[in-house]
């Protein structure tokens, strides 16, 4: 039998609670960020899971199982909701004794699972000593909602069952529903491969809303647990949240046409950051995009969004000529050139323009490549974060002793000039309001780098390189 769907084991302590769900789940959610615009900064995500068997929450019991509409309960006002969970102060361990609480100051079926939510999330840490105990020595943690209040740390289904424990002391019809996270453990580990998370499904009003407490209470950086609270994974829409939930019970997807697992794993892997950045369009629905050359990949987001990418393949170091986000107002063009034949990863990553926390993962594709392609020119940061585009050449390789045709669009920008880091001539293009472009004379002796160099209106000077070669 295999390890995500064994039996417990003598030192694994059963939890009883509500309608009698048993298992250990163990979760961890670590946020990919990237401390420049140059190289995104890696981090690996774990999450894994030993979970027994449970029939319980089948989603067949609820029948109609009618799906809530998330644009309506977005219009609800939880701020003070939130802030009110956030001071709430009980350092029991009475599941009773917080449900009363909490209902002192929530009356409505929305404002009773939304408090619960935001009370978790905001007061429940993630125990990272536990998650390799049980690991490491496979010396599972209790996780019953007594425990979790008493120790305020636990693993992923301490959150669900806690949840679940609460919403039910509440009036509530709620669900534990156990599954598969995407990217949470290495693809490649059978151990893990159809269940290895749990989160939960709550009735509104007669209708069913999907939410992750794990995932909304923060994130793992450095190996360490970093508490951010997160509302976005409270009734996220359904349609969103199977980007990286699967249910075992394909039910609780809430979806009217739900999806296999192999079409599951088709989809790209979005994060929740995608949308709290306003991004708009996905670009490719399915996560394996294949390429006979250069692939374009079109995103759509606010002016105030900056975005970067990278592409790998396995511990080969790439160039940075391989990836070019062109940005033009709330279009991002992300231009991919993969060096040789084979399967790459392409992650993309993004932040509003004054976050100073850096990058976080919005979106990864694999890439199929079956030719090589001509290197991408290399640019700088000040280029993105000025949202520069370059139209013209998209070569890395210039020809020398030949007229080369520049164009591009440079936001705000007074002058912009091709220097020639050799000869150190200088040449500037013409400017039709933003758009700058003209035609240079590459002279060169050898191998040179071409420089270009624009003044902003705060008179700031900013470059990127453009690499050119005989």
């Amino acid at each position: 039998m295999t390890a995500s769907r064994r039996s417990p084991r003598a030192n694994q302590k059963p939890n009883n609670i509500g309608r009698g769900f048993v298992g250990t789940v163990l979760g961890v959610t670590l946020l990919l960020t990237a401390g420049n615009v140059y190289r995104a900064v890696r981090s690996f995500e774990h999450q894994q899971l030993i979970p027994a068997a449970s029939e319980i929450f089948a989603s067949q019991k609820y029948q109609p199982l009618r799906i809530g509409k998330v644009e309506d309960l977005k219009r609800e006002n939880f701020e003070q909701i939130d802030l009110v969970a956030k001071q709430l102060n009980y350092s029991g361990s009475s599941v009773k004794e917080l449900a009363n609480l909490l209902s002192q100051n929530a009356t409505t079926e929305a404002d009773k699972a939304r408090i619960i939510y935001a009370w978790i999330t905001q007061n429940i840490t993630y125990d990272v000593a536990a998650f390799n105990e049980a690991l490491q020595n496979n010396n599972y943690p209790n996780v019953s909602p007594e425990k979790v209040l008493g120790d305020r740390t636990t693993i992923c289904s301490g959150y669900s069952n806690l949840y679940q424990a609460l919403a039910e002391a509440m009036g509530l019809e709620s669900a534990i529903v156990i599954g598969y996270a995407k990217g949470a453990t290495p693809p490649d580990d059978a151990r893990f491969r159809d269940v290895n998370h749990a989160w939960n499904s709550v009735s509104i009003n007669g209708a069913w809303y999907v939410l992750d407490a794990t995932f909304g209470a923060g994130a793992m950086q450095d190996g360490k647990f970093n508490p951010q609270y997160n509302p976005y994974y409270f009734a996220t829409v359904p349609q969103q949240f199977i980007n990286q939930h699967y249910p075992e019970d394909s039910g609780w997807q809430l979806l009217a046409e739900t999806y296999s697992r192999q079409g599951f794993d088709n989809l790209p892997t979005i994060s929740a950051r995608f949308y709290d950045l306003g991004f708009k369009t996905v670009p490719h629905d399915r996560y394996q995009i294949a390429t006979e050359g250069r692939l374009d990949l079109q995103l759509s987001a606010p002016e105030r969004v900056v975005a970067i990418a990278e592409l790998r393949q396995g511990d080969r170091e790439l160039p940075g000529t391989t990836v070019l986000i062109n940005r033009q107002a709330e279009k991002i063009v992300i231009n991919v050139a993969p060096p040789d034949a084979g399967t790459y990863d392409l992650d993309i990553y993004a932040k509003s323009k004054d976050d100073p926390n850096g990058y976080g993962k919005i979106i990864s594709y694999q890439v199929e490549a079956s030719n090589s392609t001509a290197e991408l020119p290399k640019i700088y940061g000040h280029f993105y974060e000025h949202q520069a585009s370059l139209l013209e050449p998209l070569s890395a390789n210039l020809d020398a002793n030949w007229s080369t045709h520049f164009n591009l669009v440079v936001p705000e920008a007074l002058d912009v000039q091709v220097i020639n880091s050799q000869t150190k001539q200088w040449t500037s293009l013409t400017g039709y309001g933003n758009y700058f472009a003209g035609n240079v004379d590459i002279r060169v002796v050898g191998r040179c780098l071409l420089k270009l160099e624009f003044a902003a209106r705060n008179r700031d000077f900013s470059q990127y390189r453009i690499k050119s070669g005989t």
